[in-house]
């Protein structure tokens, strides 16, 4: 019971992502991705301009839209407004499976294939999988390049292998469409799905519990629970990305400078050393190469970086800035 040819379609919400995207999007297609329903808000990188351009190129794999909250901006939160409005979409109805994730993860599969089937040849049949995140660390950059993000860092924040201790990790999951529940970016809120007959593994094949299924929680533990696959989750990149990332409004919000020093100090810890998702595969990169081979979304691509360039250099005339920055290590 592989995907095979039955639809998968991931959800997410993005802002400010622009030089991520193309190789955001080649990567989950090469894995078998088959649609795509974005949502975003208040871009000044370019990211609406190229999932514009993207959809154009092809509407029938890859759908943006401004995020619902953007109209009702005391209500709900970005993702989760984004999720229930995603609900009233034609291609979420036809599709039979979802995957909810954020644009700075990528689904790391280990099987030789690198796609979903090929995982679901190795982890068995089931009808959900709660993909085990692992956190990246900027690996010592202090700059933004052009080179690919999953290229740059390699360092993870703890040592997962062989660790003897429980590593409690989020997780990313993806699901039949037909699992009744609440959906959320972590997985669906299924308070019943012990009696439902159907099957939820971890990225090991193995299932998980009552306690999880049954229940709103979001974390396992994340040392025996990624043979199969795993999410690669790179969420502050370089020092300069991260003070770009704060900018924008995240987690931690511009203003809050003491939680935004604390969660670089939190990501940025030294673990090991994870290669098992390095560069784009053959058929990720011919997917990015006919991307960039578009004069439009090329143009739109390279501009992004400059745009974000600018911004770094006004956030660094700030006190607020400059501090954060000093604080980080980006001067060093």
């Amino acid at each position: 019971m592989a995907i095979g040819d039955e639809k998968t379609l991931m959800l997410t919400v993005m802002r400010n992502e622009g030089p991520y995207v193309l190789e955001w999007i080649a990567h989950h297609f090469a894995l078998g991705i088959d649609d795509l329903l974005i949502f975003t808000n208040y871009c000044s990188d370019n990211t609406d301009k190229i999932l514009d351009r993207i959809e154009v190129l092809w509407p029938h794999r890859v759908k943006h839209q401004p995020n619902p909250k953007i109209m009702f901006p005391k209500q709900g939160a970005w993702h989760i407004m984004a999720l229930r409005y995603a609900g009233n979409f034609g291609r979420y109805h036809a599709a039979d499976w979802l995957y909810v994730t954020d644009a700075d993860e990528f689904l790391n599969l280990k099987n030789d294939a690198g796609t979903l089937d090929g995982f679901f040849d190795q982890a068995g049949a089931a009808d959900a999988v709660s993909f085990t995140s692992v956190a990246f660390n900027s690996n010592g950059h202090k700059h933004e390049t052009t080179d690919l993000v999953t290229t740059r860092y390699t360092q993870t924040t703890m040592d997962l292998e062989g660790a003897e201790q429980e590593i409690i990790s989020a997780v990313k999951t993806l699901y039949r469409n037909k699992i009744i529940g609440p959906r959320r970016p972590h997985r669906p809120v299924t308070k019943t799905f012990s009696t439902t007959g159907f099957k939820w593994i971890n990225g090991s094949g193995e299932p998980m519990p009552a306690s999880f299924t049954d229940s709103d929680y979001k974390g396992i533990n994340a040392v025996p629970t990624r043979a199969f696959g795993q999410v690669n989750h790179y969420s502050i990149k370089s020092a300069a990305e991260f003070l770009l990332k704060v900018d924008r409004g995240d987690a931690v919000q511009a203003d809050r400078l003491g939680a935004s020093e604390q969660y670089w100090n939190h990501a940025n810890r030294v673990g090991g050393t994870d290669t098992s998702n390095v560069g784009l595969s053959p058929a990720a990169l011919e997917i990015y190469d006919y991307l960039l081979a578009d004069p439009v979304l090329k143009q739109l691509h390279e501009q992004s970086y400059e745009l974000r360039q600018t911004r770094l250099a006004e956030i660094l005339e700030t006190e607020t800035g400059q501090d954060l920055a000093r604080r980080i290590g980006y001067y060093d």
